[in-house]
């Protein structure tokens, strides 16, 4: 059990580490938030244009009635499911709610931190989740009120074990 700790701890500082003595100016993306490993954990962000954004994720502990044994969810691994998995994401700017299908986050689990930053047409938020091997990081990007792209990506190879969404909505 010790060493599943140490091994916890030392993937959160992979995450934490390169924020250590930033300057005070740090932009969102930089100010990480724990989420909770079951239940609510709710983000808000006031942009700089004056929007507010406001993020309620949930997670649920996963058991044995869970119908996908060997589904490969982002933080988990093949016949060893994640701990949790998110069950919704809510989001509103403005107190105007915005859509986010299941499809963008069903497969993520064991999120462990997010953020919010803001972008140049909206704003996008920032997941990392899974443990050592399985670490993730996914990236959802929202333009003019709608959800545009979802990009996961390990965090152990980056550049090979990826996906990438693009969404289109009616405006």
């Amino acid at each position: 059990m010790r060493a599943v700790q140490k091994i916890f701890v030392l993937s959160c500082l992979a995450v934490v580490w390169p924020l250590v003595g930033k300057p005070t100016g740090a932009t969102a993306a930089d100010l990480l938030s724990a989420i909770k490993p079951e239940g609510s954990t709710e983000l808000t962000y006031k942009a700089p244009s004056g929007n507010i954004v406001r993020v309620e994720i949930l997670q649920t502990k996963l058991d044995s009635s869970f119908p996908y044994k060997d589904a490969l969810l982002w933080g988990g691994d093949v016949g060893e499911p994640p701990q949790t998995v998110l069950t919704s994401i809510q989001i509103s700017q403005n107190k105007k709610p915005v859509f986010v299908t299941l499809s963008a986050y069903s497969d993520l689990a064991d999120v462990k931190f997010a953020s919010l930053e803001p972008t140049k047409e909206g704003f996008a938020l920032h997941l990392h989740g899974g443990n050592t091997a399985t670490s993730y990081d996914a990236t959802f990007n929202f333009s003019h009120g709608y959800l545009s792209t979802r990009t996961v990506r390990g965090r152990e190879f980056p550049d090979e074990r990826w996906e990438k969404t693009r969404y289109s909505f009616p405006k």
